[in-house]
């Protein structure tokens, strides 16, 4: 059935799609909300675990401040390529749209994706839907996406409009109910959750040093001073701490250094830098 036209709910009442909207536009909001935030909570575990520091703004020293009285001012962020930030964001929908038929927010709301027939949408629209959802969010805050969802006749926004999918109440849909196997499909999810939390924090202690490394370079604190290239070598592990023989080229310089890099771990703060100490030709060590 199409927007406008009469159908049938899984209990026989008539719906009419353009005359449900009311109930829907609201909830369809709150529910958008609802998934930003649980995004956000899953973008800073992952941010957290395999993120990478990088500066965002301002500049670091081409000098050596403490040798030379450099100066540095900028921000920074520790976070993995937008890329796939944005594979996490199309996935999360994707899942749970096909499971459930709706995600964790359209389902706190009483909503679910359904085919322009009412019936639950095969994954293969909700892939599609759920693809274009980053040209929805253009230009920024889903304007386009909450612009033809407001103003077009049948309420869809382009990823829908596309894919031939509506948003709909739970009780309208019609055909196959999504109720057979749910309880198996919730442990499944559950079960996955927790085997990627148990990823991310075994990752978070022995995966993560390089990564704090690579942040230490970027940001111009490797050893106080920017740093073009360096190579690790084999990690020496001890209780709560891990040392890296570091070879590096000063940019300042262009020296070529050797040296080892310490750094601790803390339950709350993770890996952070303890100590270090190189040695550059014609230098001692600092």
């Amino acid at each position: 059935m199409i927007a406008g036209s009469p159908g049938s709910t899984a209990a026989g009442r008539p719906v009419v799609w353009a005359s449900s909207w009311a109930a829907v536009r609201w909830n369809r909001f709150l529910a958008l909300i609802a998934d930003i935030l649980i995004l956000s909570i899953l973008d800073a575990i992952v941010n957290g675990t395999f993120g990478v520091t990088r500066v965002t703004s301002g500049f670091t020293s081409v000098t050596d401040p403490m040798t030379s009285g450099g100066y540095s001012s900028f921000t920074t962020a520790t976070e993995i390529d937008g890329f796939f930030l944005l594979l996490i964001w199309i996935g999360y929908y994707t899942l749970f749209e096909t499971l459930f038929g709706a995600s964790p927010g359209k389902a706190l709301r009483g909503l679910r994706v359904v085919d322009l027939q009412g019936q639950p949408a095969t994954f293969g629209r909700i892939l599609l839907r759920n693809l274009i959802r980053p040209i929805d969010a253009l230009p920024f805050a889903y304007l386009l996406g909450g612009a033809l969802v407001l103003f077009t006749r049948d309420h869809q926004r382009l990823g829908d409009r596309v894919a031939g999918t509506l948003v709909v109440r739970a009780e309208e849909v019609t055909g196959p109910s999504l109720v057979t196997g749910l309880r198996r499909r919730v442990v499944a999810v559950l079960a996955g959750l927790a085997v990627f939390l148990v990823v991310c924090a075994a990752f978070q202690y022995w995966g993560r040093p390089p990564l704090v490394i690579d942040g230490l370079q970027h940001t111009g604190e490797l050893f106080s001073q920017p740093i073009s290239s360096y190579t690790l070598g084999s990690a020496r592990w001890g209780p709560g701490s891990v040392t890296y023989p570091i070879t590096f080229t000063s940019q300042r310089t262009n020296q070529t250094c050797t040296g080892e890099i310490e750094l601790h771990w803390t339950f709350l703060g993770g890996w952070n830098e303890q100590s270090g100490q190189y040695n550059c030709p014609g230098s001692s060590f600092p």
